[in-house]
């Protein structure tokens, strides 16, 4: 069984996730750990620090781990990517995205949130910046592509394309988007 730690960041994350941070409810993330009041105090001083720590482990490590595989391979780095855009199954088209769902918050008035929430999104730019850059050295890029122009488009097409999905309740809108994000990816690459 996991630690008293563990399973409240994964309820929080559960919590925060279905119903986002104004939503949550501090009763029902103890539920899901099935931890009382006290034990949580031992851990987190608030519902806040709780759900913070989670952010900090929870949401960059999916991120990483979504993308560590294009970012460590040497073979066709835009089929990579390709790849794993077009993998609906990969993305939960119903809850949208983590990291999506609390930016719509207005979270941005705390400068926790704000500082935290800013820095994973920096990071992912920077990571998807890493990737194509490698894919320009690796002659399978135009020259010509901003990599960091690149990368805060393909952030802001996969977080709307998955805003739309939840939204409507329907996949088709994400299978476009990633359809037309190939079209210019592959338009990107050197013949």
């Amino acid at each position: 069984m996991q630690d008293v730690r563990t399973r409240l960041i994964e309820a929080t994350f559960q919590e925060i996730f279905s119903k986002g941070y104004t939503g949550a409810s501090l009763a029902n993330i103890l539920n899901r750990a099935e931890v009382k009041k006290g034990a949580m105090y031992h851990y987190f001083p608030s519902k806040k620090d709780m759900v913070l720590a989670m952010i900090d482990e929870k949401l960059a490590q999916r991120i990483e781990k979504k993308w560590k595989d294009v970012a460590n391979t040497n073979e066709d780095i835009i089929e990579s990517l390709i790849s794993i855009l077009q993998d609906v199954n990969s993305w939960d088209l119903t809850n949208g995205c983590p990291l999506g769902n609390l930016l719509q918050e207005p979270l941005e008035q705390d400068e926790d949130f704000a500082q935290i929430l800013t820095s994973i999104l920096d990071n992912w730019r920077n990571l998807f910046a890493n990737i194509l850059q490698k894919a320009k050295e690796n002659k399978q890029l135009n020259e010509n592509v901003d990599t960091n122009q690149c990368a805060t488009f393909l952030i802001a097409s996969i977080e709307g394309a998955l805003l739309l999905s939840k939204k409507y309740k329907d996949n088709k809108d994400f299978e476009s988007c990633m359809n037309q994000l190939t079209l210019y990816l592959n338009s990107q690459r050197i013949n």
